[in-house]
């Protein structure tokens, strides 16, 4: 009997080992069992997978417990963020034009507004027109409007993946309280953004600039002017 403890004590260290033999034993060391000590390893491994199968369900459970609790105070936050737009906490964001190269594929940018809380990643649809045949289709982006409020970028990787580099920054010049243009391009080995037109504004702000509204800002982005 203290044999097999011994035996079980060592090789509950080498269970991680890779082995076709229970706890990490090689085969001379499995060969010198009897028939006893074997089926009592062997008992010995499935209560010790048991327990390690337990741990990770609840270490699982309480990590998607705490997820969910994120998400819940992420969308309160954006939800107060978005009833109350002041102080460039959310801004609008204008595609207006650009083309989007895909190997030897052009495809034109249609116009389309956004809107992002500050803080925030938010998937996007890009409507797109294929310069030749004519016909839309849309692609998967994603804009970010970092926490300190100093920058917005489009990304057309999830940015939330490490090795993702690849962006248009737009950052704070001082004027997005009325508005500003943008036009950016974005390279890569097959695809790449060539002369995308972005109009940045604050949105619930009041412009005191007299002049003009700016030609790229839409009907509803010149209203905010008024108010």
């Amino acid at each position: 009997m203290k044999k097999l403890l011994l035996i079980a004590s060592i090789f509950l260290l080498l269970s991680a080992c890779a082995s076709p033999y229970p706890l990490g034993m090689d085969e001379k060391q499995w060969n010198s069992l009897t028939a006893g000590e074997r089926k009592a390893l062997l008992l010995k491994q499935q209560q010790q997978r048991a327990a390690q199968r337990l741990v990770q369900i609840k270490a699982d459970a309480r990590a998607r417990e705490l997820r969910i609790k994120q998400e819940m105070l992420e969308t309160k936050r954006l939800e107060k963020l978005y009833a109350n737009p002041r102080d460039g906490n959310v801004l609008i964001v204008n595609l207006l034009g650009g083309e989007l190269h895909q190997g030897k594929r052009q495809k034109r940018i249609l116009e389309a507004s956004y809107q992002i809380a500050l803080g925030e990643t938010k998937k996007i649809k890009i409507s797109l027109e294929d310069k030749k045949k004519h016909y839309t289709t849309s692609e998967t982006a994603y804009l970010t409007y970092d926490q300190n409020g100093n920058g917005v970028y489009l990304y057309l990787d999830n940015p939330n993946y490490s090795h993702n580099r690849r962006r248009v920054a737009l950052l704070r010049d001082g004027h997005w309280r009325c508005g500003s243009n943008y036009t950016k391009s974005l390279h890569g080995s097959y695809e790449k953004l060539v002369g995308v037109q972005v109009f940045v504004k604050e949105k619930g702000e009041r412009c005191h600039s007299r002049h003009a509204p700016n030609r790229y800002e839409s009907r509803d982005d010149q209203n905010y002017r008024r108010y």
